[in-house]
């Protein structure tokens, strides 16, 4: 499905919106430093798994999936989800995590364009420990450039995020609740728990290893098609290239639950731009 003027429009706004924003941001906020950055390698790789860092982040990640459908198509998705923190006080911070997709699905119809707008916001202590956490609201918008790529509906509910950082070691576990308020009522209702845990390991080369399988639970499906359990693990390495600090990585993940039509396995691959001058 080709996406109308209007629609391409939207998509290009929003885009450009969340690509311009973030490093606008990090502009007006960062202090001017001698250094790329005042972290080390292994500290920036750390930062890239951190839910919860002081500084913005913009990652862009492309999701390709294999062998979807009874052709075993080939799809794909790419996600900008940059971080934007705003200290509140001397005791407080809120991060604010704009999420934008553009998808290609190539089942049950051809199609490409803009899923359905998300934004997180987490209320999180400022004082820095080795347990961090956050809580707050999270809202999906029915931005989306078709009907198959998304639910016609604005939904909400509570998100949260428990943090673990000792040494090379980043370890998460991030959640959220969405339900349906409003909208196309023919569409059906939005009722789906998000969890993702985070298991990482930095070395101080800046390399790092992690297991971040993205999962979901649709409480509006029948049991089969419920579970999304996605299983693998990526690697990466974060470091400077002139002024910019930044990190890529790459992993695979196999499906072990998945709803029908879903990919059979997929190949995740990222690139974050990191902004912690003045750090």
């Amino acid at each position: 499905m080709k996406l109308s003027r209007s629609q391409f429009l939207s998509s290009a706004i929003l885009l450009c919106w969340l690509l311009g924003i973030a490093p606008a941001y990090a502009q007006q906020v960062a202090t001017p430093a001698t250094s790329p950055s005042a972290l080390t390698d292994q500290q920036l790789a750390i930062s890239v798994h951190n839910p919860f860092e002081d500084f913005v982040k913009v990652p862009i990640e492309s999701d390709t999936g294999f062998r979807l459908g009874r052709a075993h198509k080939v799809g794909d998705a790419v996600n900008i989800e940059p971080l934007l923190p705003f200290s509140l006080n001397a005791d407080w911070d809120l991060m604010a995590r704009p999420s934008l997709t553009v998808a290609y699905a190539p089942t049950p119809h051809e199609q490409s364009g803009l899923e359905d707008l998300q934004t997180s916001f987490f209320l999180t202590p400022h004082k820095e420990s080795t347990w961090i956490w956050g809580a707050g609201p999270i809202f999906q918008f029915p931005t989306a450039s078709s009907s198959e790529l998304g639910t016609g509906r604005w939904s909400a509910g509570p998100t949260a995020a428990l943090v673990y950082s000792e040494g090379p070691w980043l370890n998460a576990i991030l959640t959220d609740q969405l339900m349906s308020f409003a909208g196309n009522r023919e569409r059906g209702s939005v009722n789906q728990t998000y969890i993702e845990p985070m298991l990482s390991y930095n070395f101080v080369s800046g390399w790092y290893a992690d297991v971040d399988p993205q999962m979901t639970y649709d409480w509006t499906a029948d049991t089969a098609n419920a579970w999304t359990i996605p299983m693998g693990a990526d690697v990466g390495k974060a470091f400077n290239i002139g002024a910019q600090s930044l990190s890529l990585q790459l992993g695979a993940y196999d499906l072990l639950k998945r709803p029908d039509g879903a990919p059979q396995w997929i190949m995740r691959a990222s690139i974050t731009f990191l902004f912690p001058a003045g750090h």
